[in-house]
């Protein structure tokens, strides 16, 4: 299977508003039945746990989409949501400016930042700090969220790190004697999710799925996770 290339000839014989096959489309949000326990048993760790939280999933299994529905279903009121990218800024100094900009801290490091975040929790305010992307975190980088987390004792931000599973590994490789961080696994999409995730995508683009089911069972065979669906050729559009 190839990765599909949406191009303008393509767009245009099926009458697609956008490339319904691109990695991430605005505003395009799924979030499966099966994904709705993981979403408040992170809710309950962030209020019970002072662990560093990381879910982990293979590429295309719902890590993005589970993070955009833990920002979305927080209080407004009382949470504060940084979401920051390891995207090209994986190294701690690269995290810790994302951080500092978003909350508004002159000086991007982590005393400045809990500083701050302790003037927020004596104001009734939360701080969630959510990492995209944070298998390209380094070691510097892991180690500054580690030190986040732990907080002060007048406050602390709640850390949610969305990765490859390769990130459990750099984790681990930290050598921290005490327990510091809970992971989370995410299980791939049934072959129903799949389905709905596809029509989904192709209903946004303005045209309904007309897949077979032989092309579906295909499709779900060789890309299980609704993501990586996304990447694989479809000849069975009608």
């Amino acid at each position: 299977m190839t990765s599909l290339h949406a191009d303008e000839a393509f767009l245009g014989h099926y009458q697609l508003s956008h490339d319904p096959f691109a990695p991430r489309v605005p505003g395009f949000k799924f979030f499966p039945a099966q994904r709705k326990p993981v979403l408040g048993q992170l809710h309950h760790l962030a209020r019970y746990s002072q662990l560093l939280l990381v879910v982990t999933g293979p590429q295309g299994s719902g890590k993005t989409l589970l993070r955009q529905a833990l920002v979305a279903s927080t209080n407004k009121q009382s949470v504060q949501s940084v979401v920051v990218s390891a995207r090209g800024a994986g190294d701690a100094a690269g995290v810790l400016r994302q951080v500092a900009q978003a909350l508004n801290v002159a000086e991007a490091e982590i005393g400045a930042i809990l500083a701050q975040i302790v003037q927020l929790a004596l104001t009734g305010q939360e701080v969630y700090l959510l990492v995209d992307d944070a298998e390209q975190l380094d070691e510097s980088a892991l180690e500054a969220l580690l030190a986040l987390a732990a907080g002060a004792p007048e406050g602390r931000p709640h850390v949610f790190l969305f990765g490859e599973s390769s990130l459990i590994a750099a984790l681990d490789q930290l050598n921290t004697e005490e327990e510091r961080f809970h992971v989370i696994e995410l299980q791939p999409y049934t072959e129903e999710e799949t389905r709905e995730y596809l029509a989904q995508r192709l209903e946004g683009a303005g045209r309904a799925s007309n897949f077979s089911p032989q092309i579906r069972s295909v499709i779900f065979t060789k890309a299980p996770m609704a993501g990586r669906a996304t990447s694989t050729r479809s000849p069975g559009m009608q």
